[in-house]
């Protein structure tokens, strides 16, 4: 059976209140109130941006949802965890200050700013899920302990799943620093000769795994969390991956987190994947005006995590006239090993019905 995903076309050109009343104009053509209870700590589930980046959807794109949730007398929060990787958010203070600082705040939204995983992304409870990677998986404890979630994903590429939309928005952004570990193990990089010993991925490693030797920079196997941020700040390309392995495998483990992080609530979560400045990369990134692969489109939402996903990527697809992997450049990549293994997995069905307002 097809799912439906709602879909409206929208542009950042209109304006943030325009963005917003039209995200309100899903909500209440999918009747997605009635997943959503009286006192229920609903968990809003967002991602602030990187300090630096430029590209996220702002918080006034969300107002509208967020005051839908208010009139329904739930207890709305706004969320996010912890990062693997050493920058802005790393830890609850530094995160909650910066997104506060973006505006993901009471005085913008009405409603605070939580870390769902404490505050060195420790605080997490083991979900059961008996699936083919993981038996259990870690995932942040106010995740698991909230009613319901609304989760507001950002459509765009990612440098080792392709894209990163709602099921990446859940498998990895609601889980713990154990959950994350997990699910990056697939990736090992290594050096090539390309080296030129500028010591950016030594700085920059979380885990101390890299080492400059007289030739070029060593990475420990052992000691590797797979975070990939050794590829974010390498200028000269010298960070190899088996993309192929690590890609499929990385997907496959994202959407068995993904199904932890509803598991018990799974008709009481909404979601919508804001499909405007559709970069590259994703908001992780701290780069100003990263590169733009298509224009604005519009906004997507469901009841079903794998439908719009699938959907919205669709649409890009459609609109660039291109396959994702060939938009972003990066051939080696496929969008495709999480929303199947999503799907195989019992989360929804790459199979919909787009009801266009």
């Amino acid at each position: 059976m097809k799912s439906k995903v709602y879909f409206i076309e929208a542009s950042l050109s209109e304006g943030i209140e325009v963005v917003s009343q039209k995200a309100v104009r899903l909500f209440r053509a999918g009747k997605f109130g009635r997943r959503f209870k009286k006192n229920d700590f609903t968990a809003v589930k967002v991602h602030v941006g990187e300090k630096g980046n430029t590209t996220y959807i702002k918080p006034g794109c969300l107002k509208g949802l967020i005051d839908e949730l208010l009139s329904l007398k739930a207890k709305p929060f706004l969320t996010d965890t912890s990062t693997l990787y050493v920058k802005s958010r790393h830890n609850a203070i530094d995160h909650a200050m910066l997104a506060d600082e973006h505006g993901f705040n009471i005085e913008t939204l009405g409603i605070p700013f939580i870390v769902s995983d404490g505050l060195f992304g420790t605080s997490e409870a083991a979900v059961r899920i008996d699936c083919p990677l993981n038996k259990e998986v870690s995932i942040a404890d106010n995740i698991v302990r909230c009613q319901s979630i609304l989760c507001l994903s950002h459509f765009k590429g990612h440098i080792a799943t392709c894209t990163a939309a709602t099921l990446k928005n859940l498998g990895m952004g609601c889980s713990s620093r154990k959950g994350k570990m997990r699910q990056h193990s697939a990736l090992k990089p290594s050096v090539n000769k390309k080296c030129t010993l500028c010591g950016q991925c030594e700085k920059y490693c979380p885990a101390d795994a890299i080492t400059l030797g007289n030739v070029q920079a060593h990475i420990d196997a052992d000691k590797c969390i797979g975070c990939a941020e050794c590829v974010a700040v390498c200028r000269f390309d010298a960070v190899e991956y088996d993309w192929g392995c690590a890609n499929e495998m990385l997907g496959k483990s994202i959407a068995e987190h993904a199904l932890g992080a509803v598991k018990g609530k799974e008709d009481r979560c909404v979601y919508f994947n804001f499909i405007l400045s559709i970069a590259t990369e994703c908001d992780c990134f701290d780069t100003p005006d990263l590169r733009i692969i298509v224009p604005d489109i519009g906004i997507a939402a469901s009841a079903d995590p794998v439908a719009i996903d699938k959907a919205s990527l669709d649409l890009v697809e459609q609109k660039g006239g291109k396959s994702m992997s060939e938009l972003i450049k990066r051939k080696e990549l496929d969008p495709y090993p999480q929303m199947e293994h999503a799907q195989k997995i019992g989360m929804g069905t790459m199979e919909y019905d787009l009801v266009r307002l």
